[in-house]
């Protein structure tokens, strides 16, 4: 059975979309997925209730995979892939996207690209592409940012703009949370610019860069946001390690650096270098969201160079955090391992006691696939 389908007007894109057809359609089943929606959930799974209910532990009863996120038959590999649910179409953000053959404009990389899918079936993704079948960014370059790539023409020395996260604002379009950052030679050896905001409309794949950073450097990387009772969360690495932080801002003023307070281990403050650690062992990407059946926040990542994808919970989005719980090992080639894990909290079921989480998995020789797993609770 299909998803759930939303009493919602559909906002279709003005461009061109094509179906991708490499992928089966993975087709899912809910009770109601317009009710998450009322609760305006895309990016987090609602608001806590009120009452004393009993929490339910945070044990893994069943992991199955459900498939592999669509894409172009050009692409070879695309990583991140978050998601919100803008209007009743889901926006798929991904991170650095290889391809063959070449795009038009002589590319076989973009740092970011985007894609859309019904929410009855999350995998049939659909996104304009050129006359060679090759995917468009989803964030353009600034002239001085194009002009260093540019000039350097390799691939390990790039200006690059990595989405986090997008979630869903007052008026139904979408807060894309990047990081800019130079990728230089050698492994993993990236110099961190800060986190910027970029804005997308229900059904469109490109988004439009506020300008300036929300973040720089060394302030945490705070690029996985979520939003719970219009008040948005984002966690995100502190320099040189790999501790988690988290400030907040109102929803309305997600832009603005100086509307976020940072948390300090005991108070929300204005200072970023006083941002105290959650918790350690995180990758990069990380998702928050509130689940309803946990009745507890609930926290998702990939640990560092493991392909172990973990799960903690906590009473508050700031902590304190227990202690982590394996759902499930990702899968990758030989002498590589998963990472990227993330919850897509817009499509849990089941009142949360199911939800769905994506990891990239390295296949290898410049392939991949970003894969999904239904995780359900005991």
């Amino acid at each position: 059975m299909e998803l759930g389908r939303p009493r919602v007007a559909l906002c279709l894109p003005s461009i061109e979309m094509r179906t991708n057809r490499r992928t089966p359609a993975a087709v899912l089943s809910v009770a109601s997925l317009a009710a998450l929606i009322t609760a305006g959930c895309g990016g987090s799974s609602g608001t806590p209730a009120s009452g004393n209910e009993t929490p339910h532990p945070l044990e893994i009863a069943q992991v199955r995979e459900v498939g592999v996120v669509g894409a172009p038959a050009s692409v070879t590999a695309r990583d991140v892939g978050a998601t919100a649910l803008l209007g009743t179409r889901l926006l798929w953000l991904f991170g650095d996207t290889l391809f063959r053959p070449r795009a038009v404009d002589g590319e076989n990389l973009r740092t970011c690209t985007a894609a859309t899918a019904e929410a009855a079936r999350p995998l049939e993704t659909s996104e304009a592409t050129d006359a060679n079948a090759a995917p468009f960014a989803c964030m353009a370059f600034t002239p001085e940012e194009a002009a260093f790539n540019r000039t350097s023409g390799r691939a390990d020395l790039r200006v690059a703009l990595w989405p986090g996260s997008v979630v869903p604002t007052a008026d139904g379009s979408g807060l894309v949370f990047y990081v800019k950052l130079t990728v230089n030679p050698g492994l993993l050896n990236y110099d961190v610019r800060g986190v910027g905001v970029a804005r997308i409309a229900p059904g469109a794949t490109t988004a439009a860069r506020d300008p300036g950073l929300v973040f720089q450097s060394p302030e945490p990387t705070l690029a996985n946001a979520s939003v719970f009772a219009g008040t948005v969360y984002a966690y995100g690495l502190i320099p040189g390690g790999q501790n988690v932080a988290v400030a907040m801002a109102p929803l309305a003023q997600a832009g603005s650096h100086d509307a976020y307070r940072f948390w300090n281990g005991s108070a929300w403050v204005a200072d970023a270098r006083a941002a105290a650690p959650l918790f350690g062992g995180v990758s990069g990407a990380l998702t928050v969201s509130y689940n309803a059946y946990l009745r507890r926040y609930l926290a998702v990542n990939s640990e560092t160079l493991s392909g172990r994808v973990l799960m903690r919970v906590a009473d508050h989005p700031e902590g304190p955090w227990g202690a982590p719980v394996l759902a499930f090992a990702g899968q990758a080639a030989a002498g590589t391992s998963s990472y990227a894990a993330r919850e897509h909290a817009e499509l849990a079921q089941d009142g949360g006691a199911r939800v769905f989480v994506t990891y990239y998995r390295p296949a290898g020789g410049g392939f991949g696939d970003l894969r999904m797993m239904e995780v359900t609770f005991r």
